[in-house]
């Protein structure tokens, strides 16, 4: 049911991606085109200007020359200056190059165009315009020839008035004088004149002749005169027909060129009209589609919001389950790991009692231990593996990373015996060992690799080398000369649940140490590598940085064990476990003071009359537990004198208990421990 419900969703996804991206390219092809349209409709209202606002510049020009020689010519006409005259003929060949060129290029429209009766309309009007201003060149000669008789006739010179003139002293006679005296010279002044009338009679015929000479050379002037004028008025009414027969056929080429003008407009406007519907059906086309992709996206948005739904419901039970799997993870620490832990401890207790026992019930002591740890290793690889699927929490702190060594070194020193290997703790010399970090996390990864190196050797031996480099970083280096990795296998190592040999297993193992291993590396931030040959060994290098390390100032321990402690400390051991009881209690045999209590309530009726001086009590226990237990007794002034210390396998766990309870343990120590452990975590906790 749950197979067939996820390849439903499964389809309905790749239905709906496969739409979504169909409909992107649609609607991008479309998007593509509709810019070519728009293109288009932008170039036809281009078109649409220009042809609105064009103007033939050469058949402007032309126009223009035609009006200045019609202006010219009536200027002449006028006044019959000359000077009009010559601009007028310069005008009149200005125009006839224009027409000319217009010809030339028109002449190429039509053969372009032997359909269009526009085009050959207009071309067959400039041919007649040209023909025209041939007339008119031609008449211009005439007219250069009358305007020479009007300025220079051939007439016969006329008459002159130079024989007309009358010499006075002719006209006029001197009278005679006979007296020459005093009186005579004074009428000599003043007596009159005498005319001769001779000569005057002589000056009226001359007169009359030349009068009559005169008439008639005016009225051959006369005659000519008019004939000039007729002619001229013919020439230029002649002119004025030419002119106006150009000005019309330039009218008529202004209306073709308008109709031709009004036809492109037209066409131009009927394509822009089926441009811009093409546009319009591609914009409601596309539009169409982004309303699908849009619904489509609603859709997925709903189908979506609905499994989202179900995941947080999902989610939400399968938090509930891992909190369950939580708790019984947490019960199953505490039913599996205390019996076993607790072995462990009385196995010790055992194997330190040498002295009674043969060596081979001595041997049979280390291999129970080394078997044991080895399952108590097993079973922590898996509760920590549950723990690092949802927590990374890192809890640092400083500690000296020699002696987490030599425990870890005498922990595997049995086993070792056991395979008859060689165990090699390498520190250096007058290093700084005091380091900060997390203690739980590096124990952890140390005894993974050196169990793995102990697990598959065989014979030679198992090294460890741990030093500060040069980079600060805390530095690692595990070697062994055991089986080795076949190079087939060394990009799985660091899988979960992968093992060297799954047909025929060297030792127990579910392939998570270096899984764990691996995560608890990235967790602090280091780098793990390996080299490894078959049947040579292996060796991994691992680098974490940490902050400068300092060099331990190392003070005399003040006991090394127990019963070097006062004998009137007061104690009470509380556990569940009756095993862990026992094992403490072989600790704590030689003190006076020393009761237990089987849960926290048990431990709180006992506290009423009964105030001891360090309680070790552990966290998961019925009735009450541990952390509720410290919360009562943080709570009454009659105990703040007693030193609270927690047992417990899992260190994160009693860390998240006191932010619960906002409350701290006075001390903690880890399960498994031995006397030496107990005897240290004692001593600090008494000393602070």
């Amino acid at each position: 049911m749950i197979e067939k419900e996820i390849n439903s969703r499964n389809r309905i996804r790749t239905i709906l991606l496969v739409a979504t991206v169909t409909l992107f390219l649609l609607i991008t092809t479309i998007f593509f085109i509709s810019i070519n349209y728009f293109d288009a409709v932008h170039k036809r209202i281009s078109n649409l200007i220009e042809l609105t606002n064009y103007k033939d510049s050469t058949h402007e020009n032309a126009v223009h020359y035609f009006l200045e020689a019609e202006n010219q010519f009536r200027q002449y006409s006028l006044d019959l200056d000359l000077i009009y005259y010559k601009n007028y003929e310069h005008n009149l060949e200005k125009l006839h190059e224009k027409i000319q060129e217009i010809i030339a290029l028109h002449k190429e429209d039509r053969l372009k165009n032997l359909n269009d009766q526009t085009t050959i309309s207009r071309y067959n009007k400039y041919n007649e315009i040209d023909n025209t201003i041939s007339k008119l060149r031609n008449l211009s000669a005439l007219v250069d020839s009358v305007q020479e008789h009007i300025v220079s006739p051939s007439l016969t010179s006329p008459p002159t008035t130079k024989n007309l003139t009358i010499d006075v002293n002719k006209v006029i006679k001197t009278p005679q004088i006979q007296e020459k005296s005093v009186l005579s010279n004074f009428q000599k002044y003043t007596s009159p004149k005498v005319i001769d009338e001779e000569a005057i009679n002589t000056y009226n015929q001359e007169i009359k002749d030349f009068s009559e000479s005169q008439h008639d050379h005016f009225d051959k002037f006369k005659r000519s005169f008019e004939s000039l004028r007729k002619s001229e008025r013919e020439l230029l009414s002649s002119h004025f027909t030419f002119l106006h027969s150009i000005y019309q056929n330039l009218a008529e080429i202004n209306d073709f060129q308008a109709i031709k003008q009004k036809q492109l407009l037209q066409i131009e406007h009927e394509d822009l009209l089926i441009q811009s519907n093409k546009l319009t059906w591609l914009t409601i086309i596309c539009l169409v589609f982004i309303f699908i992709l849009i619904f489509i996206m609603i859709y997925y948005q709903f189908h979506n919001k609905y499994y989202e739904q179900q995941l947080i419901q999902e989610q939400q039970y399968a938090a509930k389950l891992a909190s369950e799997k939580s708790d019984i993870l947490a019960e199953i620490s505490h039913e599996i790991r205390t019996p076993i832990n607790s072995l462990i401890g009385i196995i010790d207790l055992l194997r330190k009692q040498s002295n009674i026992y043969s060596e081979k019930e001595q041997l049979f002591l280390d291999s129970a231990y080394s078997n044991i740890s080895n399952t108590s290793r097993t079973i922590n690889d898996i509760l920590n593996l549950s723990k690092m699927d949802y927590s990374s929490v890192l809890h640092l702190e400083d500690f000296d990373i020699e002696d987490l060594a030599n425990d870890i070194y005498l922990i595997h020193k049995s086993q070792a015996e056991i395979k008859n290997i060689d165990l090699e703790l390498i520190i250096e010399e007058d290093t700084a060992t005091i380091i900060h970090c997390d203690k739980l996390k590096i124990r952890q990864i140390l005894t993974n690799l050196i169990s793995n190196g102990i697990k598959y050797t065989m014979q030679g031996k198992v090294s460890c080398l741990i030093k500060i480099n040069d980079l600060h970083n805390l530095y690692f280096k595990i070697s062994d000369t055991g089986l080795g990795i076949p190079e087939s296998m060394q990009s799985n190592i660091f899988k979960k649940y992968f093992t060297k040999n799954d047909e025929n297993k060297l030792s127990n193992g579910i392939g998570l140490g270096l899984y764990i291993t691996k995560r608890l590396v990235k967790q602090l931030q280091g780098s793990i590598n390996f080299t490894s040959k078959e049947d040579f060994g292996s060796t991994f290098i691992i680098e974490i940085p940490i902050p400068k390390a300092k060099k331990k100032n190392k003070p005399a321990l003040l006991y090394n064990s127990l019963a070097e402690l006062p004998q009137e400390i007061s104690w009470l051991l509380v556990d569940d476990n009756i095993l862990n009881i026992l094992y403490l209690k072989q600790y704590f045999k030689n003190f006076k003071n020393v009761k237990t209590a089987s849960n926290g309530l048990e431990a709180l009726e006992i506290l009423k009359d009964y105030t001891p001086n360090i309680i070790i009590t552990d966290i998961n226990m019925p009735i009450m537990t541990g952390d509720e237990l410290l919360e009562y007794i943080k709570q009454n002034p009659m105990l703040n004198e007693a030193k609270v210390i927690a047992t417990s396998s899992d260190y994160e766990q009693i860390k998240e208990l006191e932010v619960k309870r906002n409350t701290k343990f006075d001390n903690t120590i880890i399960k498994p421990f031995n006397e030496k452990d107990l005897v240290k975590v004692i001593f600090n906790t008494i000393k602070n």
